[in-house]
């Protein structure tokens, strides 16, 4: 049994973010619809999550993509 992402965005760890600065992690997948991470997200990651993919484990937010910045 698993959750799905309501909305296409970042799969993060709450723990992970600053309340007040932005927040650097490392984007270690991009998860479609259907695509899981076969490992528990682990401190300072983040998945590309799509609507309908299962969230990860260690995974406990998804900040929609309208409220990021992804660098290359």
């Amino acid at each position: 049994n698993h959750d799905n992402s309501a909305m296409d965005g970042y799969g993060v760890r709450l723990a992970d973010l600053s309340p007040t600065d932005e927040t650097t992690l490392t984007v270690v997948a991009d998860l479609p619809a259907g695509n899981r991470l076969n490992r528990p997200l682990a401190s300072g990651e983040a998945v590309r999550i799509m609507t309908g993919a299962p969230i990860p484990g260690g995974c406990d937010c998804v900040v929609m993509q309208e409220e990021t910045r992804r660098e290359a």
